[in-house]
C-alpha cells in the first residue's frame, strides 16, 4: 500500500515540475516572436482493474493554436506591410516633384509666363529677353530636377526588391529545412515545439515581405503558396527571382519587373501582398504614370512655347526660333533651353515696334485650360489623391491586423497574469505530492520503530 502510495504521490511530483517548467517557458518567452503558448497535458493512469488508479502521467506539451486566427493574421500582416509600403513609396515619389513650393515646378513655370508678360509690355527692353530666357532655363532644369528625383525612387525600389528576393529565397530555405527536420522520427522530447516556434517566426517575416499563405500540414510542417503556387512543400522549395527590364528616366511602362520561380519553364509568381508586392506595384504602375506626367510636362511646354514663338516676329525682323528643345527622346529629362533665344516678342507679319503681342500669347497659356500649367496643376493634384488614398489604406490596413493579432494572441500567446495563476496551482502540487511522500515516510518510520 505504502509503495503504491509513495508511486502516485512521485507521479505528482513529475506532473507538478513538468508543469512548472512550462509555465516558466512561457513566461521567458511571452515576448518572443513566433512562440507559441505551451501547456502540460496530463492524464490519469490506471491499470485495468486497478480500483484506485497509478496516479498521473504527462502525455506531452502541447502548443497553444487556431489555424483559422493564424491565417488571418498572415493574410493581414501581408495587407497592412503592403499598404505601408505603397504610402511610402508614393511619399517619395510625391516629394521628388518638390510640389507645392516656392521653387517649384508651378512656380518657376509661373515666373516665365510673369516675364513673358514683362517682355511683351517692353517688347525692345534686352532685359526682359534675357529673363525670359533665364527663366526658362529654371523651368527645364526643375523639371530634369523632377525626372532624376523620380528615377532615384525607382532605382531605389528596384535595389530593395532585389535585396528582398535574396533574403525570401533563404527564409524560404529555412522553412524548408524546418520542415524536414520536422519529420524526423529522432527528435528529442520537446524539440518539434521549438522548431515550429522558429517556423511561425520566419512564416511571420515571410508574410510581411511577399504575402504567403501557410497551409498545416502533419507533424507541424507547413506548406507555402501564393496565388496557389506552391513555393514550400515539404523539404522542397522553389527559389524565386525577379524579372527585370531596361528602364528609362523618368521610369515608363518599358521598365516593368515580376517576380518568376527559377525552375523551368519560368512561371509567374502573383506577388500581391507584403513589401516585395507594393514595390512591385509601385515600380509597374505608379513610377511609370508619374514619369508620363512629367513628361507630357515637357513637351506640352515645350511644343505650345515654340509654336507660338515660330508665329511671331524678333526685333531684328526674323521669324521667331525656338526656346526650348530635347537633346534626345522628348523627355523630362531632355528638356533644354537655347541660352542666346532672342524672343519673337511681335505678333505682326512683319516687326512693328512696341508690339508685344506674340509675347502676350504666351503669357496667356499661364490660364489656358489646355496648357501646360492646366496640365500640370492636373498631375501633381492626381499624385497628392494618391498619397492621401494610401495613407488612408495604410491605416485601415493597420487596425485591421491589430484585431487579428489581438484575436491570434488570445489563443497563442501568452498571457503573463494567467501564468502566474498557474504558477502557484503548480506549486501547491508539488508540495501536496511532497507531503504525501512526507507522511507515507514517516508513517513508515513509526510502523518500523513500533516492531
Amino acid at each position: 500500500m505504502s509503495g503504491g502510495s509513495l508511486s502516485i504521490a512521485l507521479s505528482g511530483l513529475n506532473a507538478a515540475q513538468t508543469g512548472l517548467d512550462t509555465v516558466s517557458e512561457n513566461i521567458s518567452n511571452a515576448n518572443t516572436p513566433g512562440y507559441l503558448k505551451e501547456t502540460a497535458s496530463l492524464a490519469n493512469q490506471q491499470t485495468p482493474g486497478d480500483a484506485i488508479g497509478n496516479g498521473v502521467t504527462v502525455t506531452g506539451v502541447v502548443q497553444s493554436s487556431n489555424s483559422f486566427n493564424r491565417q488571418l493574421e498572415l493574410s493581414a500582416n501581408g495587407a497592412q506591410s503592403y499598404a505601408n509600403q505603397i504610402q511610402s513609396l508614393l511619399t517619395s515619389a510625391q516629394a521628388s516633384f518638390n510640389e507645392p513650393s516656392s521653387n517649384g515646378i508651378a512656380e518657376q513655370m509661373n515666373t516665365l509666363y510673369n516675364n513673358f508678360s514683362a517682355l511683351a509690355d517692353n517688347p525692345t527692353q534686352a532685359s526682359n529677353n534675357a529673363q525670359v530666357v533665364a527663366s526658362a532655363q529654371n523651368v527645364a532644369t526643375s523639371i530634369n530636377q523632377a525626372a532624376a528625383n523620380l528615377s532615384a525612387v525607382y532605382n531605389q525600389a528596384s535595389s530593395s526588391a532585389s535585396t528582398m528576393v535574396e533574403t525570401i529565397n533563404s527564409q524560404l530555405q529555412q522553412v524548408a529545412s524546418i520542415n524536414t527536420q520536422l519529420a524526423s522520427t529522432s527528435l528529442t522530447p520537446g524539440a518539434s515545439n521549438t522548431l515550429v516556434d522558429q517556423q511561425n517566426q520566419v512564416i511571420d517575416k515571410l508574410a510581411s515581405e511577399i504575402g504567403v499563405t501557410s497551409i498545416p500540414g502533419t507533424a507541424g510542417q507547413t506548406t507555402l503558396l501564393i496565388g496557389g503556387v506552391s513555393l514550400v512543400q515539404g523539404g522542397q522549395v522553389s527559389a524565386i527571382k525577379l524579372s527585370t527590364q531596361s528602364q528609362t528616366s523618368p521610369p515608363s511602362t518599358s521598365g516593368l519587373n515580376s517576380v518568376v520561380l527559377e525552375s523551368s519553364p519560368q512561371t509567374t509568381v502573383p506577388v500581391m501582398g507584403g513589401t516585395l508586392g507594393a514595390t512591385l506595384q509601385v515600380m509597374n504602375t505608379n513610377l511609370p504614370k508619374y514619369g508620363s506626367y512629367l513628361n507630357t510636362l515637357a513637351t506640352t511646354l515645350a511644343s505650345q512655347v515654340n509654336d507660338q514663338l515660330q508665329a511671331g516676329q524678333t526685333s531684328q525682323g526674323s521669324y521667331g526660333k525656338p526656346l526650348f528643345f530635347f537633346s534626345g527622346n522628348a523627355t523630362a529629362a531632355t528638356l533644354g533651353v537655347y541660352a542666346n533665344t532672342l524672343i519673337a516678342a511681335s505678333g505682326s507679319k512683319s516687326y512693328a515696334a512696341g508690339d508685344g503681342s506674340n509675347a502676350q500669347a504666351i503669357a496667356n497659356q499661364q490660364t489656358a485650360t489646355d496648357g501646360a500649367m492646366a496640365g500640370w496643376a492636373s498631375s501633381v493634384a492626381s499624385v497628392g489623391l494618391d498619397v492621401q488614398s494610401a495613407a488612408a489604406n495604410a491605416s485601415n490596413a493597420t487596425n485591421t491586423y491589430n484585431q487579428a493579432y489581438t484575436a491570434e494572441k488570445s489563443v497563442s500567446g501568452v498571457a503573463v497574469n494567467s501564468q502566474l495563476v498557474n504558477l502557484v496551482n503548480y506549486q501547491q502540487v508539488y508540495q501536496a505530492a511532497a507531503k504525501v511522500i512526507s507522511t507515507v515516510a514517516a508513517t513508515l518510520q513509526s510502523l518500523i520503530q513500533d516492531v
